[in-house]
């Protein structure tokens, strides 16, 4: 998948597309910290201290999704991020379109091509969740939407009708989605789509933390 790149660095070594994605997780996870920081005593106040991600029921799996808006580079990224009930990390997959669009079709498309990944993975007991409530709110309603985004729901419940049946689909808040939300600030910077069997290290730290 990842191919080296045709311009040479000074030192006549080629740069992989993964060692991009290695700096990009770094400068963006630096930056994180700077900002945490620079607002902690701010978000201490404004934030509930009991908003963090929650580890699933005992023999289940759960499956965090966000997606990113690139206006620059005119892209919409999908961050998904898989776990275990002891809160260790499975997988992840980073992926983007073209065209940018609205929040709430970026938020759509994102449930949309997790529940895809996670039916062709073949995993059962598994809850998904995602920071943006009107989705979760459409895609629980039954009144019928004839909109772009309507279709996009009518596609996410067909797939969970056929082959989630026995899993949610819950609205949490964005500190209870960050590892999610790190993947997807990441994948437009990426030359394609990538499934991580390994921790990426930008959100190392968030799933070591989180599993505590």
């Amino acid at each position: 998948m990842w191919q080296s790149r045709n311009n040479k660095l000074w030192r006549n070594q080629t740069e992989t597309a993964f060692a991009v994605y290695e700096r990009a997780c770094t400068v963006l996870t630096e930056w994180q910290s700077a900002q945490t920081q620079q607002a902690e005593s701010i978000n201490r106040q404004l934030q509930p201290a009991n908003i963090k991600w929650t580890k699933p029921r005992l023999g289940r799996y759960k499956c965090n999704i966000d997606a990113s808006f690139s206006s620059d580079l005119n892209k919409v990224g999908i961050g998904t991020c898989i776990r275990d009930d002891q809160g260790r990390f499975v997988l992840a997959k980073t992926e983007w379109f073209s065209p940018t669009c609205d929040v709430e079709m970026g938020e759509a498309q994102g449930l949309l091509h997790a529940f895809r990944w996670v039916r062709d993975l073949q995993l059962e007991d598994i809850d998904f969740e995602l920071d943006a409530k009107t989705v979760v709110t459409k895609f629980h309603s039954k009144n019928d939407d004839i909109s772009e985004l309507g279709d996009v729901i009518r596609d996410c419940q067909q797939l969970h009708n056929t082959f989630f049946q026995n899993s949610k689909v819950e609205f949490i808040r964005r500190q209870a989605n960050v590892a999610a939300h790190v993947l997807a600030r990441v994948a437009p910077s990426l030359a394609s789509f990538h499934i991580f069997t390994d921790t990426p290290i930008c959100i190392h730290n968030i799933i070591i933390n989180e599993m505590l």
